[in-house]
C-alpha cells in the first residue's frame, strides 16, 4: 500500500509540474502568440480563453503539485485535455498527435478516482478529519 501512495504521489508531482510548465509556457513572450494559435483553430473568444487555459494549467498544477483538491483539480484538467485533443490533437492522429494528451487524460483519471493522500495536504487534511472522528486529537 504505502509503495502504490509514493508512487502516484510522484506521478501527481510530475504532472503538477507539466501542467505548470504548459501553463507558463502560454504566456513565455507574451499570451498574444497562444490567442493567435487559438484564433487560428477556431477557439471562441481566444483572447479570453488563452488566458483561463494558463490560469487553470498553472494553478491546477500547483495545486497537483501540492497535493491540494486533487481531484477536482484533476478533473478540471481533464477537460482541458479533452478540449486539447478534441480542437488541436485528434487531426494530427495518434503517433505524434493526441497520445502524449491521452495519457495525461488516464492519469488524471487514476487522480480523481483514487486521489493522493501521500506527502500532500488532502493526506492531512484526510488524517485530521479521521483524529477527529474517532476522538483523537
Amino acid at each position: 500500500m504505502m509503495k502504490t501512495e509514493v508512487g502516484i504521489a510522484f506521478v501527481r508531482l510530475v504532472v503538477g509540474v507539466i501542467f505548470i510548465a504548459h501553463g507558463l509556457d502560454k504566456f513565455n513572450g507574451g499570451i498574444e502568440g497562444t490567442v493567435a494559435f487559438f484564433e487560428s483553430i477556431s477557439i471562441p473568444s481566444p483572447d479570453i480563453m488563452a488566458v483561463v487555459v494558463a490560469l487553470v494549467e498553472i494553478i491546477a498544477g500547483l495545486a497537483l503539485v501540492l497535493g491540494l483538491l486533487t481531484r477536482l483539480m484533476s478533473a478540471i484538467l481533464m477537460i482541458v485535455m479533452i478540449g486539447a485533443v478534441y480542437m488541436v490533437k485528434f487531426d494530427q492522429g495518434f503517433i505524434g498527435g493526441f497520445e502524449f494528451d491521452l495519457l495525461l487524460f488516464a492519469v488524471l483519471l487514476l487522480f480523481v478516482v483514487n486521489g493522493s493522500h501521500f506527502m500532500a495536504v488532502d493526506g492531512l487534511v484526510a488524517k485530521k478529519k479521521k483524529r477527529q472522528r474517532f476522538g483523537r486529537r
